[in-house]
């Protein structure tokens, strides 16, 4: 057992580690030649040299970065060692005359104990020749089985939820997993909310992704829940992160490559009542070369029925012409989308990687809507505006994220210079096709609304990491962002054969120069300091042209630009180890993205237009957090209180027009947001087999604008159980509950979920079948929204049949022959515009 723990110590001080507070930093690359001595020994000063190679005893390949322990046999202990590079070789300098062994080991591999050996001479050079490390299966698997982990972890800066430990997840989608995190919450569309604000900003591995840049709800639904790794959410990121957005980032892990030599990959087939999906992923590694690959598709299918009662003026005034439209339909939704994703990284040194990936995502959405409406005045129905409609949606995407990345490491451990570049590339195209007839006739209206946009990005960023002594740390970067958006829209009006057409188009541009510096350090080991600032300039230009009915084409041009310097202050306390108190400030800046500038105007249904605001400004937000965690033995407990307050805040504007009897939807900066809240998470074992979770975020929230104002508490809950019966069997458990939303105007509905999974184990744990059972206690769900606005009132009752069954097989394949050291991963985050959650570019 001694020696295993001494093993480990000089392991710990031979591979680079930055630890602060509890949580160590991801590890940097191992240095070549990098020798360290054990703490509280001492070795013998002198200029002898031992040298050698380790190689794999059946390939004779050189097993790389495997670690070297020179043992002094007098004392049994090790006193100094290092690691083998890229071939193989090490070496070991400065050795004093004495007798001496030496200890070979890597993960995959059985520990090797060479013979005792003497250096008689102080300049003795000592070739130890070829060093055969046999392979050792059964230490592999028991390394695997070591690292399992928890469903959820509470980390100093961020909470993890490991989507790969939960099988209620098998065969749904990105949206499925993120509804189960916790300080998420999602609406039945995929609307996501961070502790109960929608400007969050969705990286996948640590990118930001093409798919990303319309609708994120929309996107959600095309990453399959079985490529997913893990979930982070940061609420307080640093001054190194983008302007992120009032709430923080949502961070989709996937499954990937993990440094495996060999070849591995996976399979997954799901065939369910509301969704069917597969994947297949394949990961290779030959050397210094890693090669990763996956390929799914994804369809989905529901049904559900609606009604939307507006009415004009409130029925809380007097009026004896009130008007109200009545709207009930039926609604079919469904749809496929492809992924793939193709990418490389190759180690020309141990200190010099360049990595690079194509990730592409595209498909189709459709809607069907059968509607019925009736419209009376004064309590007399109005025949010219009541009738049926057939409402067909389309929206088709294809978008496309091209990498590249180059990472040197120095010869200091953490001393890190990184160049990164990212271009992305999205393509939509959006349909919204309406006819409306009466009983028995043939269409006397035909509405064509299409409109065809596309968001292009460059991004450029260089990173430089500088340790010094005693844990202090120096980040410095820049960064630029050039972006380009463009939408262009047909709306044509054909009613008793005469036809009107209205043309748009809005080019938008958008460059975001940046730097950043932060500094970390720690005092007395237990009190954590990390300070930073960055600086972002933003350069916007605009060109909006329309023309009316074949008219004239009328043009308006814009610009502006703005300075921003954004201050963050991290500070985390740690007590006996095991209780750990955490206080954090930052600001951001949250630039709209394309879903609320682009002024193309989409009705959506009869009576119902959406259009954005190219003249909006960005919103800024101070954000403060005070948090606490600790664990027990079968136990562990977190919770934060934080403020967040957004000026200048971004809220849907609606207008009502009386003549064509139309809701006009945009938005605006009309409002300040305040919202306090508490968050809670805790975990518990009762027994080894079972494990039960559980998160809540209580909130209230204050939002006021020169002609509206509400405020009031909102909360959401999760609780997931799991149970592992033994042979193979096991059961998970998830629910949830959302309170209403407060809205400027009125409120969202509430919600619910639950899902039960069995899942039974096959081929020696290789592969998997599992049952799925989403919300089998109820047959559908009703969301209830209303709207109280100055001049009218609305309500939306949605009734959502979210009831469902899936079968879910998986397996796994593959030979791993042996691991290389973890890397220090580097990535672009392109973290500064606000997202939309409509169905895509406009």
């Amino acid at each position: 057992m001694n020696k295993h723990v001494l093993f480990l110590l000089l392991g710990l001080s031979t591979v680079p580690v930055f630890a602060q507070g509890q949580q160590a930093a991801p590890q940097g690359r191992p240095t070549q030649q990098q020798s360290a001595t054990i703490p509280g020994t001492t070795a013998p000063k002198g200029n002898a040299k031992i040298s050698g190679v380790v190689v794999d005893a059946d390939s004779k390949n050189p097993v790389e970065f495997a670690t070297v322990a020179l043992i002094n046999v007098s004392t049994g202990k090790p006193i100094d060692g290092t690691m083998a590079d890229e071939k193989g070789r090490f070496t070991i300098s400065k050795v004093g005359v004495g007798k001496y062994k030496l200890l070979v080991s890597f993960i995959g591999y059985q520990q090797k104990t060479l013979n005792e050996f003497t250096i008689n001479s102080d300049n003795q050079d000592m070739d130890m020749g070829s060093i055969s490390l046999a392979s050792d299966a059964k230490r592999l698997d028991e390394v695997v089985i070591t690292g399992e982990k928890p469903l959820v972890e509470e980390k100093i800066d961020r909470t993890v939820y490991n989507a790969e430990k939960d099988i209620t997840n098998a065969g749904g989608n990105a949206a499925d997993v993120l509804q189960k995190v916790p300080s998420l919450s999602l609406d039945t569309d995929g609307n996501v909310q961070l502790r109960g604000s929608s400007n969050v900003r969705v990286l996948i591995n640590n990118k930001p992704s093409a798919i990303m840049a319309g609708s994120i709800a929309d996107a959600l639904k095309q990453i399959p829940a079985d490529q997913i790794k893990s979930v982070e959410v940061i609420t307080s990121p640093s001054a190194k992160y983008d302007a992120e957005g009032t709430a923080g980032i949502i961070n989709i892990i996937t499954k990937k490559d993990g440094g495996l030599q060999g070849v591995t990959g996976s399979v997954a087939l799901t065939g369910g009542t509301r969704a069917s999906n597969g994947n297949a992923s394949l990961n290779v590694r030959r050397g210094k070369l890693g090669i990763n690959a996956n390929l799914g598709a994804h369809t989905f299918y529901n049904k559900g029925d609606m009604s939307n009662i507006t009415t004009s003026p409130k029925n809380s005034e007097p009026s004896v012409n009130r008007m109200i439209r009545s709207q009930y339909g039926n609604t079919t939704i469904n749809g496929m989308f492809l992924n793939g994703q193709l990418g490389f990284d190759y180690d020309f040194t141990p200190k010099n990687t360049l990595s690079g990936s194509i990730r592409t995502n595209g498909g189709r959405f459709k809607m069907n809507n059968d509607q019925n409406q009736l419209v009376t005045e004064g309590g007399i129905e109005k025949e010219s505006q009541s009738f049926s409609t057939d409402i067909r949606n389309r929206n088709e995407r294809l978008g496309t994220d091209y990498n590249l990345d180059f990472v040197h490491t120095f010869a200091k451990p953490q001393q890190e210079l990184s160049i990164l570049s990212q271009y992305s590339v999205t393509d939509a195209d959006t349909r919204n096709d309406q006819d409306r007839f009466r009983s028995g006739e043939a269409p006397f209206y035909l509405q064509r609304n299409n409109n065809d946009g596309g968001n292009n990005e460059l991004t450029f960023q260089a990173d430089y990491v500088h340790p010094f002594e005693n844990k202090h740390m120096l980040e410095i970067g820049a960064k630029s962002i050039f972006r380009e958006v463009t939408s262009y829209g047909l709306l044509s009006d054909n009613e008793a054969g005469v036809e009107e057409k209205d043309k748009l188009s809005f080019d938008y541009g958008q460059d975001v120069y940046a730097a950043y510096l932060t500094y970390g350090f720690a005092i007395q080991k237990k009190l954590n300091v990390k300070l930073g600032t960055r600086f972002e300039q933003t350069e916007i230009t605009g060109d909006y042209a329309r023309s009316e009915n074949d008219g004239p084409l009328l043009n308006k041009d814009y610009s502006d630009d703005y300075n921003n310097l954004i201050p963050s202050v991290a500070l985390s306390y740690t007590i006996k180890e095991k209780h750990t108190l955490k206080a954090n400030y930052t600001q951001r800046i949250q630039r709209p993205s394309l879903f609320y500038l682009n002024p193309f105007e989409q009705e959506q249904a009869p009576g119902t237009v959406v259009k954005g605001n190219p003249y909006l400004d960005a919103e800024l937000t101070n954000l403060f957090e005070l948090g606490y965690s600790t664990y027990f033995k079968t136990a562990s407990i977190s919770t934060s209180l934080y403020m967040r307050q957004t000026d200048n805040a971004i809220e849907t504007v609606p207008d009502f027009d009386e003549a064509t009897n139309t809701t006009i939807l945009t938005f605006d900066n009309v409002a300040q947001n305040k919202t306090y809240g508490i968050s809670l998470f805790g975990s518990v074992k009762p027994v080894n087999a079972w494990t039960i979770g559980g998160s809540s975020n209580i909130y209230f929230v204050n939002l006021e604008s020169k002609e509206y104002s509400n405020s009031g508490w909102m909360y959401n809950i999760n609780a997931n159980s799991s149970y592992n019966f033994g042979k193979g069997f096991s059961a998970q458990f998830n629910g949830g509950f959302n309170s209403k939303r407060i809205q400027l105007q009125g409120n969202f509905a509430s919600f619910s979920y639950h899902s039960l999974a069995f899942k039974k184990e096959l081929f020696g744990g290789k592969g998997g079948l599992a049952l799925g059972l989403d919300n089998p206690f109820r047959k559908s769900m009703v969301m209830e929204i209303d709207v109280n606005a100055l001049d009218y009132e609305q309500h939306i009752r949605i009734n959502n049949y979210n009831r469902g069954a899936k079968v879910t097989f998986d397996y796994r394949f593959g030979k791993m022959d042996q691991q290389r050291p973890p890397k220090r991963k580097k990535s672009i985050r392109n973290d500064d515009t606000k997202q939309g959650d409509g169905n895509g570019i406009q």
